[in-house]
């Protein structure tokens, strides 16, 4: 077989192998265009992280052809289930999330993809969900932006505390001293790119950091003075 030859043959078959996994490209490197809502939001009972992402028409389009798992050009709901899973495993590496200074390593879930159903232009919204399991009276969350932001028009951060909690401070930065609870960057913003990292400083006041050991010794304390007790009243008897 001539090299002529050999080289389509090449092509075909490098092609046939990469196809599936471009289509199963995750959303973070599909999108080209996109506006972007992040948002911390803290209660008593629950601590969120939430990315949302609106896209256009076109860009709709490339999503749902890229979740469309069995080319048959219509998104089932476990397609999208599936598609925003491998979204949030990149999250992993897209947006690292730190807790009082030590790495977090997030699950992103309760993934929502709208509209589903045929593969066409569209306008689509897309997010996605962490929670994060702060115990404690106070806590530090941060978290880094190393998505593609130079696709997103526009980004607004929210930070959020209601519920039994608190934000004592919040902002761009790795230790912000104001709270900056709204950000905006981008398209019509004051700065062209949001910030590597975004800080709140929380705190959850009904919470106490009381631990468990200490707790227990006045309960162990208790329990000793009433067998001292009784074996006083035996000696005290005889």
């Amino acid at each position: 077989m001539s090299l002529r030859r050999r080289v389509p043959i090449v092509v075909i078959a490098l092609a046939m192998v990469l196809a599936p996994a471009l289509a199963r490209a995750h959303l973070g490197h599909v999108i080209l265009r996109a506006e972007r809502y992040l948002k911390l939001d803290a209660s008593d009972e629950d601590t969120r992280l939430v990315v949302s992402l609106t896209l256009g028409a076109a860009e709709g389009a490339r999503v749902l052809g890229a979740a469309d798992a069995n080319g048959d050009h219509v998104v089932s709901q476990a397609e999208s289930d599936a598609y925003l899973a491998q979204w949030g495993e990149g999250l992993r590496t897209d947006i690292p999330i730190e807790i009082d200074g030590a790495p977090f390593e997030a699950t992103w879930g309760e993934g929502y993809m709208e509209p589903l159903g045929p593969v066409g232009p569209t306008p689509l919204t897309v997010e996605i969900t962490a929670h994060l399991p702060l115990t404690r009276r106070e806590h530090v969350v941060r978290f880094r932006d190393h998505m593609r932001r130079e696709v997103f028009d526009r980004t607004d951060v929210a930070f959020r505390a209601h519920d039994g909690a608190e934000l004592t401070a919040c902002g761009p930065g790795e230790d912000p001293t104001g709270a900056q609870n709204d950000l905006s960057f981008g398209s019509g913003a004051s700065s062209d790119a949001p910030p590597d990292a975004l800080t709140a400083r929380l705190r959850f006041p009904r919470r106490t950091d009381a631990s468990p050991s200490l707790v227990a010794v006045p309960a162990s304390l208790v329990a000793l003075g009433v067998v001292l007790f009784a074996l006083w009243r035996r000696r005290k008897k005889t």
